[in-house]
């Protein structure tokens, strides 16, 4: 995959996207009274958060196929990269109460030692760890069936992005989720105002359209190797 390829990939997932809500929104053409429009929006919300969810959650495993593509070595790209590379390392790290290939050093039985022991373990191979081919899975990416911002803060830095790239729509974002849940619920009554879901709607696009633009430019720039792209 180029970056070329990688961009048209996410352009083609955003657009299908974006023709879809406006096929729905369309329908509202045939429904003459606003209080049935209204209601109709309470579904649009839904869809709206769905493409959010599923655009966000696809361009980020889209960007992590691209860099395994690459062949690169851990030691090459960014911490964040490594972290998330490594999820069965840390699995077994994590669990000294289960057998693991990677930390087996026979020692006396003694708790306290042990698990100093696998920090011994972990610390020794961590440089062979990052003389191996960088390969990230999918699961790295977990949208949590609630894409609240913190939940989005959380899957950007797992791949190296910065955090706070969509704080000034953070209200928006965590509205939506919100609003979204009580209408899928059912605990939600009342229509959606028009005011209402094309604020959404426009807030929505922004993010992903920005999500488009900077993992391009990091793919563009390679800004994810340790040296921080051109």
């Amino acid at each position: 995959m180029t970056a070329d390829d990688f961009r048209a990939s996410l352009e083609l997932e955003r657009n299908w996207r974006r023709g879809e809500l406006a096929f729905f929104k369309n329908q509202m053409n045939s429904i003459p009274e606003e209080n049935n429009k209204s209601r109709y929006r309470k579904s649009l919300v839904l869809i709206l958060y769905s493409h959010m969810e599923g655009y966000i959650k696809i361009a980020l495993q889209t960007y992590i196929k691209y860099i395994n593509e690459l062949g690169l070595k851990r030691k090459e790209v960014l911490s964040g990269l490594i972290a998330a590379s490594m999820d069965d390392v840390f699995s077994a790290y994590e669990n000294p109460g289960r057998k693991s290939d990677i930390f087996r050093r026979k020692l006396p039985e003694d708790a306290a030692l042990y698990r100093f022991s696998r920090r011994v373990d972990l610390v020794e191979q961590m440089e062979e760890f990052k003389e191996e081919i960088l390969s990230i899975e999918d699961t790295a990416i977990d949208t949590e069936s609630n894409l609240w911002y913190i939940v989005l803060q959380k899957n950007l830095y797992k791949i190296g992005l910065p955090v706070d790239l969509f704080v000034s729509y953070q209200k928006d974002i965590d509205a939506l989720v919100n609003r979204r849940n009580s209408i899928a619920h059912g605990n939600f009554r009342a229509g959606v105002s028009e005011q209402e879901f094309s604020n959404w709607e426009t807030k929505i696009s922004h993010v992903m359209d920005d999500i488009t633009i900077v993992l391009s430019e990091y793919v563009n720039r390679q800004k994810y190797l340790r040296s921080g792209g051109t």
